[in-house]
This record gives C-alpha cells, sequence and structure tokens, in this order.
C-alpha cells in the first residue's frame, strides 16, 4: 500500500480526466463510476466515452472496450509467474484489476532484492489505485461541466506523461531504453498518419527492433 500510495496523486488526476471525459460525452454520473468500476482502465473509458458521445451502438462501445484492453492478457501472464503458489480461483478475483500500473509496480518489485510476497505487494497496489481511480471518476463528473473546452482537453493528457516519467526510473540496459527511445519517436508521425493504430504499430515495432537481435 505504501508502493500504491506513491501513484495515488497521479491515478486521481487520471480519472478526473475520466470523469471530465464522461461529463462532457453525457454520459450519467452513475454510469460512468460503475465503467470505472468495471472497466478500470482510463484508456478505454475514453475511447467508450467517445463512441457514446458519437451516437455509437452498446455492441460498438463495448467492443473498443475489449479490444483497449487486451493489452492486460500479455500482462496477466506474466504475473502469473510471479504468482505461481497462489491458486488460479483466488488470483480470478484479482485478474479484474491488473493494470499498466499495478503490473509495471510488481514487475519493477520483482526485479529489486527485497525478500517479499509479490501477490500480497500487487493486492496492496491495487488498493490504492482502484480507490484513488474511484475518487478520481467522482471528482471529474463534478467538475467536468465548468471546465472550458482546453482545460478539459488538457486534464486527458496525464496519462501518457505519467507512464513515460513512470519508465525514467526503472529502464535498464541499451535494449529497454532503445524501446522506449523508438517508442517516443515513432508513435507521434505514425499516429498522425493512422489516427487510433500508431501507437500499437510503434509498440510492435519497438518490442520486435530490441527483441529479434538478441535472438
Amino acid at each position: 500500500m505504501r508502493a500504491g500510495s506513491s501513484v495515488v496523486p497521479t491515478f486521481v488526476a487520471i480519472f478526473i480526466g475520466v470523469g471530465i471525459a464522461a461529463e462532457v460525452a453525457g454520459v450519467a454520473p452513475v454510469t460512468a463510476l460503475l465503467s470505472t468500476a468495471a472497466v478500470f482502465a482510463a484508456p478505454a473509458q475514453f475511447a467508450m466515452f467517445d463512441l457514446a458521445m458519437q451516437d455509437g451502438v452498446l455492441l460498438q462501445v463495448i467492443s473498443v472496450g475489449v479490444l483497449v484492453n487486451l493489452r492486460f492478457f500479455v500482462m496477466s501472464l506474466t504475473l502469473t509467474t510471479f504468482f505461481s503458489h497462489v491458486p488460479p480461483s483466488r488470483m480470478a478475483c484479482w485478474a479484474q484489476f491488473v493494470s499498466a500500473s499495478s503490473y509495471l509496480m510488481t514487475f519493477f518489485q520483482s526485479r529489486r532484492d527485497e525478500r517479499l510476497d509479490l501477490f500480497d505487494f500487487y493486492r496492496g497496489v491495487i488498493f490504492m489505485t482502484f480507490s484513488a481511480a474511484v475518487v478520481g471518476t467522482a471528482i471529474g463528473i463534478v467538475i467536468g461541466a465548468r471546465l472550458p473546452a482546453l482545460l478539459a482537453f488538457g486534464a486527458t493528457l496525464f496519462l501518457p506523461i505519467y507512464f513515460s516519467l513512470l519508465l525514467v526510473g526503472e529502464t535498464r540496459g541499451r535494449r529497454e531504453v532503445g524501446a522506449a527511445m523508438i517508442g517516443l519517436v515513432l508513435t507521434p508521425p505514425l499516429e498522425l498518419l493512422l489516427p487510433g493504430w500508431g501507437i500499437f504499430i510503434a509498440a510492435v515495432g519497438a518490442g520486435i527492433a530490441v527483441s529479434v537481435p538478441k535472438r
């Protein structure tokens, strides 16, 4: 929980953006809060609210949320190697709360020499981040209707800035630094050329670039 508390301010800020996006899209406050509780992933929620604002049908909204959150499948597979001592039935409940932050913090912790139960560490981080997400969403809903459009857009930028800063202190070796730099350089132009797909192509390209030579 102490480790998770370090990202609580950022989580609150990110999900304030989610609450604002929901308010701008005309999503009911209860629906927005339930979205955070059930989806618990700001990128997917931003995409879903954007579709809702464009009068997208429910199937489209759900499909986009599922596709955006497929990244957690790979993260979950990695986490199971750390939690091999935990019964699958016990992990199933906590799998709902996998996020990029809980994954990265647990992964980074696994590389340290401290002796502790990584599953307990993961659950402590989840407790803090999930609580912060719900609180942030509620704040965003309350203030969203009163913000100018420019400030509302700025609130959505916390997410990429947060992940960039999170990687700075934990990136090790030439390959990890190389992957981060390739992603930073390629993502903006690719996203302009292929909106919605550029970040995905840049991530896959960076992964291939640093993994293939190693093999």
